[in-house]
């Protein structure tokens, strides 16, 4: 039987209209919380909405780009009114571009860190007075473990989700004891829009999951419930802290 740590709640997530944000907001909705579907491609959104309906659960979609501060202020106004107060926070959207560092213009650069990091500080910005007011809240911020390791090609998503994790300790600080923010770093996870060239490189695919102690690719599902328990009442004590989603990937980095 599902457990139903959010009943009541309403659980804002961005970037939900696919992949991990899918995953994530369906985690939510299952364990009982009101989601709202926060994607810049609205039809995604309601594709995710629809999932969740006729699973019996109440979500709202609504379209923003993270970059914008006034779409992201009207999105958060939006779900608010939709749903109620927003309780719980999961900055997801991201985006990704392999390019070494002179390859890539700085339009490429530019935008990985407006969608990735600032973003997130846009939505925070939005949300974190609504959670203040009421006494509580719970941000998660999905980073990765490019942010914590050096990767070829990764330069700027990279730096983009090291700020991410940056960006969470800090919060924690300044928003504390309120407010819980934590990231999730997940590494490897098969099945995903951001992944779809890298799913296709076989020998890739074999050496990564050959260098995870878990012996496998990791799933949206298996970052959706680490979401989920740090925003989770079981995660109280926690704040300013970085759980990684990797199957032990970067553990086993030297492994012989």
């Amino acid at each position: 039987m599902d457990i139903r740590r959010f009943d009541g709640k309403t659980v804002l997530v961005t970037g939900a209209g696919y992949g991990i944000g899918r995953a994530i907001a369906l985690r939510f909705a299952r364990e009982g919380a009101r989601v709202g579907v926060l994607d810049v491609d609205l039809e995604t959104a309601r594709e995710t909405v629809g999932l969740i309906a006729s699973a019996g659960g109440v979500a709202h979609a609504v379209r923003a780009d993270v970059s914008k501060s006034e779409e992201v202020k009207k999105a958060v106004d939006e779900v608010a009114s939709k749903l109620g107060p927003i309780d719980v926070l999961v900055n997801n959207a991201g985006i990704r571009y392999v390019r070494k560092v002179l390859e890539m213009t700085d339009e490429e650069w530019n935008k990985t860190i407006s969608i990735n990091l600032t973003g997130m500080f846009y939505l925070t910005k939005a949300v974190a007075p609504q959670m203040l007011a009421r006494g509580g809240g719970k941000i998660v911020n999905v980073g990765s473990m490019s942010g914590l390791i050096g990767q070829l090609g990764r330069a700027a998503y990279g730096a983009s989700k090291g700020g991410v994790l940056q960006l969470t300790r800090s919060l924690a600080v300044e928003l504390g004891p309120t407010i819980n923010v934590n990231a999730v770093a997940p590494g490897y996870i098969a099945g995903t829009a951001m992944m779809r060239e890298v799913d296709k490189d076989t020998k890739n695919v074999e050496w990564m999951v050959a260098s995870t102690l878990a012996r496998r690719a990791g799933t949206p599902e298996d970052v959706a419930g680490a979401a989920a328990f740090l925003a989770s009442d079981d995660a109280s004590f926690i704040t300013g802290a970085t759980l990684l989603v990797d199957g032990g990937f970067s553990a086993a980095r030297f492994r012989a």
